[in-house]
């Protein structure tokens, strides 16, 4: 009896280190080592890319950093995000 506790105190104790340390094992991502695999980091990542060279052309000498953290941002919350279609940029 007193071994089988041992063996399952043993058990218990691996298997907490192993959630603790956030190994990703294909079912859990808990440091976010997968991150570039997501399809909503894959789209809101695009949008961003593409939205900034969309402002640079379109504003050219005008285009600063604040314009640039407001392209992330709108991105980052709504994927769809036109940098074309914003009436803060006509």
């Amino acid at each position: 009896m007193e071994s089988l506790k041992k063996m399952l105190f043993s058990i218990m104790t691996v298997s907490f280190c192993l959630i603790l340390s956030g190994c990703n094992y294909g079912i859990f991502d808990w440091n976010n080592q997968n991150l570039d695999k997501r399809k909503d980091y894959k789209n809101w990542s695009s949008c961003i890319t593409d939205q900034q060279s969309v402002a640079r052309v379109q504003l050219q000498d005008s285009y600063n950093k604040a314009i640039d953290q407001d392209i992330f941002e709108k991105c980052t919350t709504n994927s769809n995000y036109r940098f074309k279609s914003d009436p803060k940029y006509r």
